[in-house]
């Protein structure tokens, strides 16, 4: 259904139709009556013509793209128009979230047209996008239309990430891991990955970085097979901001712990997300991490042994995760952070 919303043309229109009127009724002039009825007709084909431009028109919202909290980002939004013949003109869509406006000069009839969206959402969680509202005043501009559309799509949003800095460069952050040798040799190159601060330049290898416009830095066979396992204190009873800051310590380790080549491993009350390596294993712990509650259920150890290097990230040090924090060589606690 649409409503309407008088502009400030619109005011000023009717203030004179009004002006009008008072005038016919005083003078009783018939060539003043037939203004009038003139100026109320286009008030009524301005009302008819916003609606029968907005009509036919449905919204798809996607991302092609990670997107974290806290972070601009930028979504794909679609607008269809299904009318047949008739275009629709000049028309505003309203989302919360977004950073600006969307605005759509045409979308011709039994076509779609696409742009992007610029959006920054506070929190992690999943986006069920439901009703956005579209908006147009075309074409006289004297009343607003606006109307609700379902949106069809869903947009993950991953926790927000912390640099950690060095933290997985001091010793005691590195005692423990297993390291998987697979070749004797020290400079035996395994993988590509790229250059981050700190990196030692005569590991870049300038061919790659040469081809691909991004410089890239040698991984090698001895720092291949490290297996570290991330244990996040979800736990109840809830701990609000202490919670989502300890969700996104446990996911800024786990990048930064699969960037240094790591096996990496998840472990909460309630689901246990298995060794895995890559880009690929990153985006299944940030899926999980990105809808992850807290539990009334006890944090108990994985079940498989040689977890190699493990870190707790538990909310307090009153939290109820502290008992199984001993299996740790790292304990972070999210109040300190």
């Amino acid at each position: 259904m649409t409503h309407f919303e008088v502009t400030r043309e619109g005011k000023r229109f009717i203030i004179a139709s009004l002006l009008v009127a008072l005038a016919a009724l005083n003078t009783g002039n018939n060539l003043i009556f037939l203004l009038l009825s003139l100026m109320l007709s286009f008030l009524l084909l301005s009302a008819m013509l916003v609606v029968v431009n907005m009509s036919g028109l449905s919204l798809a919202v996607g991302d092609g793209h990670a997107i974290y909290a806290g972070r601009e980002a930028s979504l794909r939004l679609e607008i269809g128009n299904s009318k047949q013949v008739v275009p629709s003109y000049s028309v505003h869509c309203v989302i919360a979230d977004a950073i600006d406006a969307v605005y759509f000069g045409m979308i011709p009839g039994r076509q779609r047209v696409e742009k992007g969206i610029r959006m920054k959402f506070k929190r992690r969680g999943l986006y069920s996008y439901r009703d956005f509202q579209i908006r147009s005043g075309f074409p006289f501009i004297l009343l607003n239309g606006k109307r609700s559309v379902t949106a069809s799509g869903e947009v993950i949003v991953y926790p927000v990430l912390y640099d950690l800095g060095s933290f997985l460069l001091s010793s005691s952050a590195t005692e423990g891991m297993e390291v998987s040798r697979l070749s004797s040799a020290a400079d035996s190159m395994y993988s590509l990955r790229e250059f981050r601060a700190g990196d030692d330049n005569r590991k870049i290898h300038w061919k790659a970085s040469a081809k691909t416009g991004t410089l890239y830095v040698k991984e090698y066979a001895e720092y291949r097979g490290m297996k570290a396992t991330v244990i996040l204190d979800n736990t109840l009873p809830e701990s609000g901001a202490l919670f989502e800051k300890a969700v996104s310590l446990a996911a800024s380790l786990a990048r930064d712990l699969l960037a240094e080549g790591c096996f990496v491993r998840v472990v909460t009350c309630g689901k246990t997300i298995s060794f895995g390596s890559g880009d690929n294993h990153l985006y299944k712990i940030l899926n999980e991490l990105a809808v992850i509650r807290e539990e009334e259920m006890a944090l108990r150890p994985p079940p498989e042994a040689g977890g190699g290097y493990s870190v707790t990230v538990a909310k307090s040090r009153q939290s109820l995760a502290f008992s199984y924090t001993g299996e740790s060589v790292n304990v972070i606690y999210a109040e300190d952070v």
